[in-house]
């Protein structure tokens, strides 16, 4: 009798302090979405306008999800000395191994489909009606798709992408919609009767930190002067998935567009830092080093990310659960 009286007290202890804890927990990941949304950049037409989808979202249409997965990554820079010119460059590779089978077309489809539904709960939860997916697939600019060529539709070792619902592709990421797709996107809004977001997101399994010193020195005699000069080369690959920022030359840029035919170009400026649990092991392999192509750039030893299928599935999910996490904060802070 005695013992469950104690147990009674320490239960009734450890709800309270649960409760104390549950608020902290939200609050800091409502603050790393704020810093997230920061890293977001609306990109409008003209010096002095002022975004007009994205603070005023009532009813919202996840038209396109497109995710790009890096399987290889690499990173590069370089460096010159001021005082003489010299210069030197390197470049670091990170691979990616599930030590349980290869990763499939299903995983990464499983990946993006999470996506796409968290999405369309955390819109909903912050107030914003939605579109459902059978009514965008119902329409002529979902069917038509876009014919036009693109490196990462390509059976790439490098890039796997996939696109929610296995939806078409209708924004490729490069320009806003032009001449006659622009008419056919508005119309498109007007069909289901809302915004849209047509997402391009290329989702990174490590984030590589490089850096180049180069130091002259020279020493006089009574005759020569001799000159040595000397090169640092550090590499760093930190096995934690991020979502890389846009390059809109490289087809990996997102688009709003509403029933006024007004577009919002979404750019993400900065690494947006994910998941970093997923990693079992990580190892050099001298034997995938390439030879350099210039003589002034020096290869480091490539680093293999060892990990499992459902491991990286996992990570993966999390990881782009905080864009979407972002961009609500991004829309709340625009208000």
């Amino acid at each position: 009798m005695k013992n469950k009286r104690i147990q009674v007290v320490l239960c009734s202890m450890l709800i309270p302090l649960a409760c104390l804890f549950m608020p902290a927990i939200v609050h800091a990941q409502t603050e790393e979405s704020k810093q997230n949304a920061e890293k977001f950049k609306l990109m409008l037409g003209g010096t002095f306008a002022k975004p007009k989808i994205m603070p005023n979202m009532k009813r919202f249409a996840l038209a396109q999800i497109r995710v790009n997965f890096k399987l290889t990554t690499t990173e590069s820079t370089s460096g010159k000395e001021k005082s003489t010119g010299a210069m030197a460059g390197a470049k670091l590779a990170a691979y990616l191994e599930t030590t349980d089978g290869k990763l499939t077309q299903e995983d990464f489809q499983e990946i993006t489909d999470h996506f796409y539904h968290y999405f369309q709960v955390k819109l909903k939860e912050a107030g914003v009606d939605t579109v459902a997916w059978s009514a965008i697939a119902g329409t002529d600019f979902n069917k038509s798709g876009d014919d036009d060529n693109d490196k990462a539709d390509k059976d790439d070792p490098v890039v796997m992408s996939t696109n929610a619902n296995n939806g078409n592709v209708m924004y490729r990421g490069k320009t806003a919609f032009a001449f006659g797709k622009a008419k056919r996107a508005t119309n498109f809004c007007e069909e289901v009767d809302a915004a849209a977001g047509f997402f391009n997101i290329t989702l990174d399994f490590a984030n590589i930190l490089l850096d180049v010193k180069i130091n002259t020195s020279e020493h006089a005699n009574a005759y020569t002067i001799e000159k040595t000069r000397s090169f640092k080369y550090k590499g760093i690959v930190i096995p934690q998935m991020i979502i890389v920022p846009t390059n809109f030359g490289n087809s990996r840029g997102s688009l709003l567009w509403n029933q006024k035919s007004q577009a919002e170009a979404l750019a993400v400026l900065d690494n947006i830092e994910g998941d970093g649990s997923y990693a079992d092991k990580v190892s050099q392999d001298p034997s995938r080093l390439k030879n350099n192509l210039f003589a002034f750039s020096k290869s480091l030893t490539p680093v293999v990310i060892e990990t499992t299928r459902s491991k990286y599935i996992a990570a993966a999910k999390k990881s782009l659960e905080k864009f979407a996490d972002a961009f609500i904060a991004k829309s709340i802070l625009l208000k």
